[in-house]
């Protein structure tokens, strides 16, 4: 181990948070190179990671509470890649980030119960040249042995289920998720001691996308609707499946999410509305169940990364705060369970110094969908993706930042709604056409004469398009990032077949109609002419398939002026990655190229 080192002015990014016993781990990237850092009582220090295969990178490392990290080894950004166990002599294809470690795992061969994990992934043999999106497995490995070895869990889902474990406060015991057709199962899963056979309980079904179940030592956590006006929390008993007692915040106060470790839990709120809105964590004992502000709780801080687990005893948080300044910083703080207040880590500077001001503007349908501005001068670029916006580390909306920051650039984030089948929204609200709503409300307020673009990156492409094919009169420009274009063969494309629940499915006559309306591949294409589009794919992108950004880049060709670029990284960028600053700088040149930006920036007459 050692001492991480970073130059005063270098460019970082901080990401995939997870706490194990009493430490945290995260990555911290910058152009240089990307460090694996712990934090504990006794300070910061750098893992080291295991050499992987050539050519590839590690995408998620999982450390153990004693010995070597479990790393799992694929392409820049991918979602898939080689699950490799120091002593284990083959590897197996699996898919990020899901592993539980367990105390005692019995030997497939008949051994005596030794340390491994449950993870997700493939049969041994399947490759990562062509990963395979149905046959997705919960699997049983025992520390050092052969994964041909490997016990799989039958789940009894069918082909197309989407399945994820999580860890609990039981160290012999996991919580399993698995979506199919847009249902949600949980369930319990234990290992026979003495059999090593897997025993599951059927626990309460997820009754929303929202649904969060938290199975710490001393209580059970149930977060329902959570992101919306009605979220709730109950605390129950441990292995007792009903809600429980519901926990009380203060007045005005909404639950964001929830995320346990063994004794507390944790959960992000918000409270206020505009300029005053506040972000928080609160934290909730099993013991009293009363809810105590630890962090934030004021207009500018914001909480990008949280991460706990009910098998540790701290949660770690990546903090963005404003001092008197105005600049911002960027916190990495842990909270053990036995402390009131949080303990600061490291801190990086961060970009986002501009204070931000929110306007609302009026969707179709009549909701209020907030617009939050960063700059004041420059084109105005619009964007909108939950995933993007989420992750203030993120390589491009640090770079965009960096723009506003320097009046070289308005930075407008439309946080829009969640999608729903397309049979479900009329006229192709709730969500879909938010982001033209935000455009009109842009125009009105920036002017006719100040640039306007828009991005979109992966589902929140269909805004974006849908936008400017609507009306290309607003805008200037678009951007259309790892995108989703086509809504009515998108099972088809890499894992879309698992969206069909979120979507619609075209395979049914009465949903292939509201697909087809909403289906930015399949709008029609407006008598104006269309502004320049920017079209970015991943060559190893699983999620947004690459044909989605190829299909629609060939229908717009002959009206208007079509960048379709490649890049070899998947769906998710890292600062540390020269592929992924390549598409960011493209993306900045192309807004700085883009006709009217050039003749705002030469002062000549629209």
């Amino acid at each position: 181990m050692r001492e991480p080192s970073e130059s005063p002015g270098a460019r970082v990014a901080v990401h995939g948070l997870v706490t194990v016993g009493t430490a945290g781990y995260w990555w911290q990237d910058a152009e240089s190179g990307a460090h694996l850092l712990r934090g504990d009582a006794t300070g910061v220090r750098v893992c080291d990671v295991p050499a992987g295969p050539a050519g590839l990178t590690p995408l998620t490392v999982h450390p153990a509470d004693a010995g070597p990290p479990v790393v799992l080894y694929g392409r820049p950004g991918g979602d898939y890649g080689y699950l490799s166990d120091p002593g284990a002599p083959d590897t197996v294809l699996a898919r990020r980030p899901s592993l539980v470690h367990l105390a005692r795992v019995p030997s497939a061969t008949g051994g005596t119960a030794g340390p491994g994990f449950v993870y997700t992934g493939f049969a041994p043999g399947a490759r990562l040249d062509d990963p395979p999106v149905d046959g997705l497995r919960v699997a049983v490995h025992r520390t050092g042995e052969p994964f041909a070895h490997d016990r799989a869990v039958d789940l009894d889902d069918g082909p197309l289920p989407l399945v994820t474990v999580e860890a609990t406060g039981d160290p012999t015991a996991v919580l399993v998720r698995s979506t199919a057709h847009g249902v949600t199962t949980q369930r319990l899963l234990r290992l026979d001691p003495a059999t090593g056979r897997s025993l599951l309980t059927p626990l309460p079904a997820a009754a929303t996308p929202r649904t969060r179940l938290v199975l710490g030592a001393d209580r059970w956590w149930h977060g329902e609707a959570l992101g919306t006006p009605r979220a709730v929390l109950r605390a129950g008993l441990p292995g007792n499946a009903e809600a429980g007692e519901t926990v009380v915040f203060p007045e005005g106060t909404a639950l964001a999410w929830i995320w346990g470790t063994r004794r507390s839990l944790l959960v992000r709120t918000v409270a206020g509305r505009g300029a005053q809105a506040a972000e928080a964590l609160y934290r909730v004992d099993g013991d009293t169940q009363e809810a105590r502000l630890v962090a934030g709780g004021r207009p500018g801080d914001s909480f990008p990364e949280v991460a706990a687990s009910p098998a540790a005893d701290c949660a770690l948080w990546l903090r963005v705060s404003r001092r008197p300044d105005g600049a911002a910083v960027g916190r990495t703080e842990l909270l053990p369970d036995e402390e009131e207040r949080a303990r600061p880590l490291s801190a990086t500077p961060w970009p986002a110094a501009l204070p931000r001001t929110t306007r609302y503007c009026t969707a179709g349908d009549g909701n209020q969908v907030p617009v939050q501005l960063s700059g004041t001068a420059g084109p105005v670029l619009l964007l909108e993706h939950g995933g993007l916006t989420a992750l203030a580390n993120a390589p491009l909306e640090r770079a965009l930042e960096e723009l506003a920051r320097s009046g070289q650039l308005t930075l407008a984030r439309a946080v829009t709604r969640s999608l729903v089948p397309a049979h479900r929204a009329s006229g192709g609200e709730r969500g879909y056409n938010d982001l033209l709503h935000a455009a009109r409300l842009l125009r009105e307020e920036c002017g006719p004469q100040r640039p306007l673009l828009v991005l979109g990156h992966s589902m929140g492409a269909v805004g974006a398009a849908r936008a400017v094919l609507l009306e290309p009169g607003l805008f200037d420009g678009w951007i259309l990032r790892f995108p989703v274009t086509d809504l009515v063969g998108f099972p088809h494309l890499g894992i879309g077949r698992h969206w069909t629940g979120m979507l619609g499915d075209p395979s049914r006559t009465d949903q292939l109609s509201a697909l087809t309306a909403l289906s930015p591949l399949h709008l029609p294409l407006p008598a104006d002419p269309l502004p320049p589009v920017l079209i970015q794919t991943g060559t190893y992108d699983t999620r947004a398939d690459a044909r989605h950004g190829l299909r629609l880049a060939d229908r717009l060709r002959e009206r208007a002026s079509v960048t379709l670029s490649s890049y070899p990284v998947g769906h998710v960028e890292r600062f540390c990655q020269a592929a992924s600053r390549r598409a960011v700088a493209e993306v900045t040149a192309f807004v700085r190229g883009c006709p009217a930006v050039a003749n705002d920036l030469e002062g000549a007459p629209q």
